[in-house]
């Protein structure tokens, strides 16, 4: 017998003892024996068809990859096939676990209820209304049950992290509060005349004609560069073809001896860092007495396809001399993130192997340096994907930061995609006014070359192997790098998880702190001290696991800003006169900050 055939047998003798569990008179159905046959019915046919379509053996013939450990979406879905396939009798259990929650919930005795907390299901009419009750019960019986069949299978973490995902997709994508039966948008169609379907009618078309019918994050016009963002006074001291570099003016009597430089993510602009006046971490830092100093990227076209990571390290060392000269010191501190940190981590190593100690200290957020630190960026990725989007990039020139952009945002749907779907659409609002999503929504192209580069060092795992990897012709060799490091990580963080952040404490030298921030991605690093309910967990320890660390840390009240401020404080030397004017006779001011590059 067929694993479907059984599966079939099983729902037929489960929808038999629901039916008998309800009194059903001998020979005729209940309303629990319907609901039972259809959807059992229903879930044996899908499986019979896709076992007709896929190969249903959960291994995958290709040749293992010693980092890229990804698998496709195809091959996801024969471990989806094969686990229903391979234990009938399981699938069967948990089927007729939610055949009865199915029969509680059209007869009104279910109590399961949304998470306290979950935007989509706050209106009370999704508890008054008995369809809308049952509508939204059902839904979360199905997101139940599928979660507890696939945490139950006897499947890698990888793999169920990969089912899951698909899932979630899935599950996200079906909500009823995404349907026109939202009591709230039938509220607001009531309360506006109608003017609210109107309006998510013209701004669902809007989206569809021109960004790819995605829903908008942020309303147009909402903040101008310049004048709302990254409006923190200073000016331009040097350009060259890949960046700007400002100096900001002190906003202290005295500053400290050694300066910093933020060197960011070449994906997104700078002003991440310098968002509205009460958000901006570098006026935070200037506050708490540094000097600093941060790269603004150029945006690459296709004719700067060739640009690698050599020519962004060697940008980044001509940005580096040039603070040390206008600062009049030998060394600075750096700060980075995300991609600007694999930057840092490249800059590091080949000063290293010059034997240069440039900088002093560094400050590295939010950034995962290792393959197999469990980013949801990884579940996907095989060496075929790689060398398809390498091919597609190759032909074009630059990865378009839209495209990128769009990936991370259905990496949290029901965030990042659904939420603006319901505010947009089904409400007629206007989308929002949130400074990080104008920063979100404003990316930058990146270069062929270094988009090639940032996935040889996960694919190679160059700062755990000597000599993988080679910047200005130079075989590196982090062993070698010893400089006293900040690393900060995200409780939770899906791209960048805080245990691979952990781990570069342990694999670099130097004296180290990490702290773990409480919120995912972006959020992690945006904590101002005014934000309310806000915590975060430092131990001075780094000798066991991610684990070990957090069950021995304390949790400190407040924002990681301060902490890791006064830690920046005492890695910059001596307090000494803020400078009275910006640049120097080389490099004299060649224009007010925010620059030029922020708007390309």
């Amino acid at each position: 017998m067929s694993g479907v055939d059984a599966l079939d047998r099983l729902v037929r003798e489960t929808a038999a003892r629901l039916a008998g569990a309800l009194g059903a008179a001998p020979g005729k159905k209940t309303l629990g024996e319907h609901v039972a046959l259809f959807l059992g019915r229903g879930l044996a046919q899908t499986l019979d068809s896709l076992a007709d379509r896929l190969d249903t053996r959960a291994a995958t013939t290709r040749p293992p990859h010693p980092t890229l450990q990804g698998k496709t979406i195809g091959e996801t879905l024969q471990t989806i096939v094969a686990q229903a396939l391979s234990n009938p009798d399981k699938l069967a259990r948990h089927y007729a676990q939610f055949a009865q929650e199915a029969i509680a919930i059209l007869e009104g005795r279910s109590d399961i209820a949304p998470e306290k907390g979950d935007f989509r299901f706050k209106d009370p009419l999704w508890q008054d209304s008995p369809l809308l009750r049952a509508a939204l019960q059902l839904y979360l019986a199905v997101e139940r049950h599928l979660h507890d069949w696939v945490s139950g299978a006897p499947l890698t973490e990888a793999d169920r992290r990969r089912v899951l995902f698909l899932f979630d997709q899935l599950i996200a994508a079906l909500a009823p509060s995404n349907l026109p039966l939202n009591p709230a948008s039938l509220r607001r169609a009531q309360s506006t005349n109608g003017d609210s379907v109107i309006s998510g009618l013209q701004h669902w078309v809007d989206d569809a004609l021109t960004n790819r019918f995605m829903p908008r994050q942020i309303r147009r016009g909402a903040y101008t560069i310049g004048r709302d963002l990254a409006v923190t006074p200073g000016a331009v001291v040097y350009r060259n073809d890949l960046l700007e570099l400002i100096q900001y003016a002190p906003q202290t009597p005295s500053v400290r001896l050694h300066p910093v430089l933020l060197l960011p993510p070449q994906i997104n602009k700078y002003y991440v860092f310098d968002l509205r006046p009460q958000n901006s971490i570098v006026g935070h830092l200037l506050r708490s007495g540094l000097q600093l100093f941060t790269i603004s990227w150029r945006n690459p076209t296709r004719s700067q396809a060739h640009w690698g990571l050599d020519t962004y390290v060697q940008a980044v060392l001509s940005a580096v001399d040039t603070v040390c000269s206008i600062a009049g010191t030998a060394s600075l501190g750096l700060i980075s993130a995300c991609a600007g940190g694999l930057t840092a981590m490249a800059l590091l190593g080949y000063l290293a192997e010059q034997g240069t100690a440039r900088v002093a200290n560094h400050s590295l957020l939010v950034t995962c340096l290792f393959p197999g630190d469990g980013s949801d960026l990884e579940l996907f990725a095989t060496p075929e994907l790689l060398a398809r989007v390498q091919h597609a990039m190759q032909e074009n020139g630059v990865l378009e930061g839209d495209d990128l952009s769009k990936v991370f945002f259905w990496l949290r749907p029901t965030d990042l995609v659904w939420r603006y779907w319901i505010n947009n659409y089904l409400l007629g609002k206007d989308p929002p006014r949130l400074d990080v999503l104008q920063w979100d929504n404003d990316p930058t192209r990146l270069p062929a070359a270094l988009h090639r580069d940032f996935v040889a060092m996960y694919e190679h795992d160059v700062f755990r192997r000597p000599g993988a990897m080679r910047v200005l012709g130079r075989p590196i060799d982090y062993r070698k790098v010893s400089v006293a490091s900040y690393f900060v990580g995200g409780e939770d963080d899906y791209m960048m998880p805080w245990r691979g952040c952990y781990r570069a404490c342990q694999v670099f030298r130097g004296r180290h702190e990490f702290v773990l921030s409480i919120s995912g991605h972006v959020q992690s690093i945006l904590r101002p001290p005014r934000v309310a309910n806000k915590h975060y967990y430092a131990n001075g320890s780094q000798d066991g696991t991610a684990d070990d660390w957090l069950h021995s840390a304390t949790r400190y009240e407040g924002s990681w800003w301060d902490h890791w401020h006064r830690w920046l404080n005492a890695m910059s030397g001596d307090l000494i006169p803020a400078p009275a004017v910006l640049g120097n006779k080389r490099h004299p001011v060649l224009m007010a900050a925010p620059g030029e590059y922020v708007f390309g």
